[in-house]
């Protein structure tokens, strides 16, 4: 785009509200944008964001009135309740939450006409399939899961230009009002604390990174995708695998890993042993390389030498 005769290039930045601000997968798209005019919002967690707010996703009117005053051109949800333990607990929560308040954010995006990037999750399967691939038909078994197809639902048939994005166990730095299970992993080994770690779950962890990365991607494409795809690592790998990869990669003793049986958790009950999605759309559909475990966790090696931490602390 040109400014008049002048010849000279206007940047123009796509306007982006991002709900779920202060989560961990929201506290890295703050932390990591530079393309974008970002609106972030959170519901307790303050964050020290100039164009931060607080939002009730639950609140029809007042999301209406937000997305209103914005006018994103891309609304990412990244928010809800998100901790299926608590989802168990408190089910009618869940529901207002993560069903009614997806339903308000498509309705809002819908009336001006914003791009609705949905985060879904791998959960919304049983486990019983080898593999799962985006027309797999969902059975979950959790409150969790179920909110989740419900809310994918909603995206499907109430959007004019949306991606769902189903994804698994994401590792990496976080802000100080979450942490990952390798940030969970790390400090238990440098406390020399006893870490119980499953030996026969497996999920195909993801460098938060990398989903970063994709989800800029899905921003910035021209044309509406209106497909559900899944962003999930390469490989298969037990918490157990996981947590002692991620040992070695920081030099740091293996002792304290102990191998235990998933059965030993009330989790069991609702959460799926193994879960492989098929991953062969978005590697069609995406240029960004999702990274294998040992890539990724030599990232965050790096990423930690070149101060990558410290940003969080000026926002979060």
């Amino acid at each position: 785009m040109y400014a008049g005769g002048t010849g000279k290039a206007i940047i123009t930045m796509k306007r982006v509200l991002l709900v779920g601000g202060s989560g961990m997968l929201g506290s890295n798209i703050v932390v990591s944008n530079s393309a974008f005019e970002l609106y972030p919002t959170y519901l307790r967690n303050r964050i020290a964001h100039p164009r931060a707010s607080q939002l009730d996703i639950s609140d029809r009117d007042g999301v209406l009135k937000r997305v209103e005053a914005i006018k994103p051109e891309v609304i990412v949800h990244a928010g809800g309740m998100t901790k299926p333990i608590a989802c168990e607990k408190e089910p009618a929560v869940a529901h207002r939450v993560n069903v009614e308040g997806t339903a308000h954010l498509v309705e809002a995006a819908r009336g001006v006409g914003a791009r609705f990037i949905f985060l879904s999750t791998d959960i919304v399967f049983d486990g019983s399939a080898e593999r799962y691939d985006e027309d797999s038909p969902t059975h979950p078994l959790s409150v969790y899961g179920q909110t989740k197809v419900e809310g994918e639902e909603l995206v499907r048939a109430g959007s004019n230009d949306f991606v769902t994005v189903r994804t698994t166990v994401m590792y990496g730095w976080s802000s100080r009002y979450t942490e990952s299970m390798a940030e969970w992993v790390l400090r238990g080994l440098r406390a020399r604390r006893e870490l119980n770690m499953y030996h026969d779950q497996y999920r195909q962890f993801i460098l938060i990174n990398d989903l970063v990365a994709a989800i800029f991607e899905l921003i910035e494409m021209e044309d509406p995708l209106n497909e559900t795809i899944h962003v999930a690592g390469p490989e298969l790998l037990s918490r157990y695998e996981f947590a002692k990869k991620l040992a070695k990669t920081f030099g740091l003793p293996e002792a304290s890993i102990r191998s235990t049986p998933f059965d030993s958790t009330p989790q069991a009950a609702f959460t799926p042993k193994r879960l492989r999605l098929d991953t062969a759309k978005a590697a069609r559909i995406l240029r960004t390389p999702i990274r294998g475990v040992d890539d990724g966790l030599r990232a965050l090696v790096a990423l930690a030498e070149e101060s990558y931490r410290e940003r969080f602390n000026r926002i979060f």
